[in-house]
């Protein structure tokens, strides 16, 4: 069974921090690091990446740092995945030649991008609070 790294993970989580940025203001790694308990150097090499995706942008200097690059309402989460992951799910190899199990594994692959295709707007919204959290 395949597994989301810890690449894409930690991605995710900084991605959410940086999201809730006030006014998009930029933060640096320090403190990006401190809220989401990702290494300083393994948070420098993600967020890089995902500058290459142009998913963050990086402004150096004292007052440098990251913020998104888009609202947080343009990126979905496949967006993260996919950059620093690749693909995130295709059916690779021949499928034989039967028509129906070629349509299930085409059905599956696009049943997985719709699984992760919230907004990184959305994330908060996925958290429902139960009786036993009060």
């Amino acid at each position: 069974m395949a597994a989301l790294s810890s690449k894409a993970i930690y991605g995710l989580a900084a991605m959410h921090v940086l999201s809730h940025s006030p006014h998009g203001r930029l933060m640096q790694v320090r403190e990006i690091s401190a809220m989401t308990q990702i290494s300083h150097g393994y948070l420098e090499q993600l967020l890089s990446i995902l500058r290459r995706y142009k998913l963050v942008v990086s402004i150096r200097g004292a007052s440098g740092g990251y913020k998104l690059a888009r609202s947080a309402h343009e990126i979905e989460v496949i967006d993260i995945i996919e950059a620093l992951e690749g693909p995130f799910y295709k059916i690779e190899g021949n499928v034989g030649s039967s028509l129906i199990l070629e349509y299930y594994w085409k059905e599956i692959e696009e049943k997985m991008k719709a699984l992760f295709s919230s907004k990184l707007s959305e994330l908060d919204q996925a958290y429902q609070p139960h009786f036993y959290d009060i």
